[in-house]
């Protein structure tokens, strides 16, 4: 069953002079305060008395404010910051607790604190409001709303549902108008006679309400909320839903049942059928919160993060929703995969929201073998230096050598790699690094099997020969790099198309030496 959702971030909501106006997610349908006094309504004196047994007087002659002591003796003396030829002082008033307001000839009103200092002019201002008094509001507010389109002539609209607060000495009543075709608002106001009257709500121990419509049948409604006060206090309208479309038990009932013209035994039991759907609702929404696709992520009712603890993943407070759901989503499939060099370059990645790679350090080996493989690029000799192991004569010094658990020195060349890999991440351009960096060894060691040593390493759009060189794992051949002069930027680019400008490209539209350094 379809409904139309009110104070939610959907229009529907017609402001009246006597509500507030800033109706928006989250927010509350309340009578607006009444403005207080403004301080040329308040009675001005020349002479004030201020606490501490002091007085404060104006000086017309010398355009000050002075504070003077019991004794006679003046304490301070109040001016503006461009002198006393700036202003006239005409009148004082107090502002509690600690304020003192100034009203110049000029209809400006200059605020001092009790030591003197100079807090600034306004054109008006409220007077202030004993804190001790209640907050004065209208009697009473209405609010319309805009016409509410069920999409089916005779439609019979079936419930409204509401959430607030009402005190004490206040209500809400509770108005429906239907008709057939949609109407301007000086229509809505001329057809008075058309509103009927659904429910009144006035019991503080309440925060929700429902009530059935009782308009005859239409295709467009329109939902009038009265809001009633005793001056002191307003009620408050947080949630406001509309359901159309009865559908009643009278539906299986024997059609005698619905013969006749009264409604009653409809009205009647669409009052048990309400307690009843509070309870099959949640029966049929359940397989939809048990999908990490459509499950609810609200503050209210979180059931993402309910799905999240169910597979281990209670730390998603701070990712965006649509991360969250992706990862909750591939939960199993991250699972199946844990511990693998894919399964942790997935999890990393789904979770910082960047491409991430794994490049194990078992792949670097270039050991040479007999007949098979050149010295050089292609190979390389080892010795007892790739682990430094403890060793009279030659690694001996302390600071030099390294105490290894391996039993056979022999295995070295393949033990040294053989639990060490490095996780590349691909930082954005808005991406700080080391928070970057440190998000992403920290998930690493969580997901990473125990007895491996994972590195981290944050790639740019960048290639530096000895820091970043490896192309598609921790450098990256980008488009155009910043703007700056040749010579200071210090890089390489690759050109795709050299008439693009903006670009040297080596070869193309650059030498070496004079228009392009290669760093």
């Amino acid at each position: 069953m379809s409904s139309h959702f009110l104070l939610a971030a959907r229009p529907g909501w017609r402001p009246a002079s006597t509500l507030t106006h800033d109706v928006s997610v989250d927010g509350a349908l309340t009578l607006d305060p009444l403005p207080g006094p403004s301080v040329f309504d308040l009675p001005l004196q020349r002479v004030i008395d201020l606490p501490d047994c002091q007085r404060g007087v104006i000086d017309t002659a010398g355009r000050r404010v002075l504070v003077v002591a019991g004794t006679g003796q003046v304490r301070l003396v109040f001016t503006p910051p461009g002198g006393p030829s700036t202003w006239s002082p005409v009148g004082l008033v107090c502002f509690p607790p600690d304020r003192l307001a100034v009203l110049d000839a000029s209809g400006v009103v200059h605020l001092f604190d009790c030591g003197g200092e100079w807090q600034g002019t306004v054109p008006d201002l409220e007077a202030p409001v004993d804190p001790d008094a209640d907050p004065r509001y209208p009697v009473q507010g209405a609010l319309v709303t805009t016409a509410l389109d069920a999409g089916l002539p005779g439609c019979c609209w079936h419930r409204i549902e509401l959430r607030g607060s009402v005190p004490s000495s206040t209500r809400i009543e509770v108005a429906t108008l239907t008709t057939e075709e949609d109407l301007t608002e000086t229509e809505i106001a001329l057809l008075d006679d058309r509103w009927v009257a659904a429910a009144t709500f006035g019991d503080p121990g309440l925060a929700a309400w429902d009530t059935l419509v009782f308009s005859p049948p239409g295709r467009y409604l329109w939902l009038r909320l009265t809001l009633v006060g005793d001056g002191s206090s307003t009620p408050e309208v947080t949630d406001a839903a509309v359901h159309p479309f009865r559908h009643t038990s009278i539906e299986r009932l024997p059609a005698v049942f619905s013969s006749g013209e009264s409604d009653f035994l409809d009205r009647f039991l669409a009052l048990t059928d309400s307690v009843r759907d509070s309870v099959t609702q949640l029966l049929d929404e359940l397989p939809l919160q048990l999908d990490p696709r459509a499950a609810g992520a609200s503050e209210r009712r979180d059931f993402l993060a309910w799905l999240g603890r169910w597979v281990g993943m209670d730390d998603l407070a701070g990712l965006p929703e649509a991360r969250r759901r992706r990862l909750i989503r591939a939960a199993a499939e991250l699972y199946r995969r844990r511990g693998t060099p894919d399964g942790v370059a997935r999890h990393i990645g789904m979770w910082l929201g960047r491409r991430v790679e794994v490049l194990e350090h078992y792949r670097l080996r270039r050991w040479a073998i007999a007949n098979g493989a050149r010295l050089g690029d292609d190979s390389v000799l080892f010795g007892p230096e790739i682990v430094r192991r403890l060793r009279l004569d030659e690694f001996s010094q302390i600071g030099e050598f390294s105490l290894v658990s391996t039993p056979s020195p022999r295995l070295d060349p393949f033990a040294v790699f053989a639990h060490a890999f490095t996780v590349c991440v691909h930082a954005a351009s808005c991406d700080d690094t080391a928070t970057l960096g440190d998000a992403a060894a920290r998930i690493a060691r969580a997901v990473s099997p125990a007895h491996t040593a994972p590195e981290v390493a944050v790639v740019r759009a960048t290639a530096t020969v000895g820091v970043q060189a490896r192309l598609g794992i921790d450098a990256l051949v980008a488009g155009p790099p910043p703007a700056g002069r040749v010579g200071q930027e210090i890089g390489m680019a690759v050109a795709a198309d050299p008439r693009a400008g903006g670009l040297n490209s080596i070869g193309i539209d650059a030498r070496l030496g004079s228009r392009a350094v290669v760093g």
